[in-house]
C-alpha cells in the first residue's frame, strides 16, 4: 500500500530529472540519439502519470518548475510559511490565523540578484508525516525538487526541528537546508543558535539576512556577456549558472545548437588579466564577463 501512495511523486520526480538532464546536454549530432532516449523515457513516465490521475492515487502536488532554481518552504502547520512567500514574491498566497489554510503548492516567482528564484509554499506538515499521516508522506517526498529546503517553524514549533530533519531523511530527501525561525516579534530577545536564521516575516525583520543566506546556499553565478569587445555587458540579464560551472555551460545555454566558436574572452575574478582568452573548460566565478567570436 506505502508503495503505491508514494509512486506518483516517484513519476514526478524521475520525469523532472529527465527533463534537467535534457537541459543540461547540449543538443549536436553526437547527443540526438542519447536526448531522443530520454524524451521516450519521459513520454512512458507521463503516461504512467496519466494513468495514476486517472485512478486517484495522485493528489496533485508538484507543479511544473520553472525559473533558474526553485526553493521549497516546509514545516508545520500555521508559521508563516505562506506570508515569507508573499514578503518574497507576488504570489498572493492565502494568509490566515489558523492551521491547515495551504492545502496544495503555492508557487511563487522571485526575481533576486539578477536570477528566477521558483518558491513552493507546501502544506503543513504534522509529526508521523513520514508514514503518511496528514498526507505527510507526499508532502516530505514533493520537496525532492527543491535546489534548496527552507525548514520554517516559529518561535513555538522550533522544538520540532529535529523531528521534522528525520522524516525528511525517512522519505530520503537529502538536500541543503536552511533552518528559519519565524516571529521573533512575539519572544523579545533571541538566543540566535548557530544555523538557524531568526525572522518575523509579518513585520520584515531579518528578512534581508534571510535572502543573503538563500542566495549564498543557492551556490550561484552570475555571468554577464558582451556582444562586442568595446561594449558594455547586459547587467541586467545575467546567465545564472551553478558554482563550479565552467565556459562550456554557458556555451550549452546560449547555443542550442553546434556553433563554431573561434575565440572566447573572459574578464572578472576568474581572469589572469582583462580579456583573457580562454577554453571551453575554464571554470568560471561569479560575475565573470564573457564575449563569443
Amino acid at each position: 500500500m506505502k508503495k503505491k501512495d508514494s509512486q506518483p511523486i516517484d513519476l514526478s520526480a524521475k520525469i523532472l530529472r529527465l527533463e534537467e538532464e535534457i537541459r543540461k546536454t547540449p543538443y549536436h549530432k553526437g547527443t540526438e540519439h542519447y536526448i531522443g532516449k530520454l524524451r521516450a523515457k519521459i513520454a512512458k513516465l507521463k503516461n504512467q502519470e496519466e494513468q495514476s490521475h486517472k485512478s486517484g492515487s495522485r493528489f496533485g502536488f508538484i507543479p511544473k518548475k520553472e525559473g533558474d532554481v526553485t526553493i521549497v518552504l516546509i514545516g508545520p502547520p500555521s508559521v508563516g510559511k505562506s506570508t515569507l512567500l508573499n514578503k518574497l514574491s507576488q504570489a498572493h498566497a492565502r494568509v490566515e490565523a489558523w492551521p491547515f489554510t495551504t492545502l496544495t503548492v503555492i508557487p511563487g516567482m522571485w526575481d533576486y540578484q539578477g536570477a528566477k528564484i521558483q518558491i513552493f509554499d507546501l502544506p503543513g506538515i504534522i509529526k508521523g508525516a513520514a508514514v503518511g499521516a496528514g498526507r505527510g508522506r507526499e508532502v516530505l517526498s514533493a520537496a525532492r525538487i527543491a535546489d534548496l529546503l527552507i525548514l520554517m517553524v516559529d518561535v513555538k514549533t522550533k522544538n520540532q526541528i529535529k523531528n521534522i530533519l528525520k522524516e525528511l531523511k525517512q522519505v530520503g530527501v537529502d538536500l541543503p537546508i536552511l533552518t528559519v525561525v519565524n516571529k521573533i516579534d512575539l519572544i523579545g530577545k533571541t538566543n540566535q543558535q548557530e544555523k538557524m536564521i531568526f525572522i518575523s516575516a509579518a513585520n520584515e525583520i531579518g528578512l534581508e539576512d534571510l535572502k543573503k543566506k538563500i542566495w549564498e546556499g543557492l551556490k550561484l553565478m552570475r555571468i554577464y556577456l558582451r556582444k562586442k569587445k568595446g561594449q558594455e555587458p547586459d547587467f541586467e540579464s545575467p546567465l545564472i549558472l551553478k558554482e563550479g560551472q565552467k565556459v562550456k555551460d554557458v556555451v550549452a545555454k546560449i547555443f542550442p545548437e553546434e556553433k563554431e566558436i573561434k575565440q572566447i574572452l573572459l574578464w572578472g575574478s576568474s581572469a589572469r588579466f582583462p580579456g583573457q582568452q580562454v577554453s571551453l573548460s575554464h571554470q568560471l566565478q561569479d560575475e565573470d564577463i564573457l564575449n563569443f567570436s
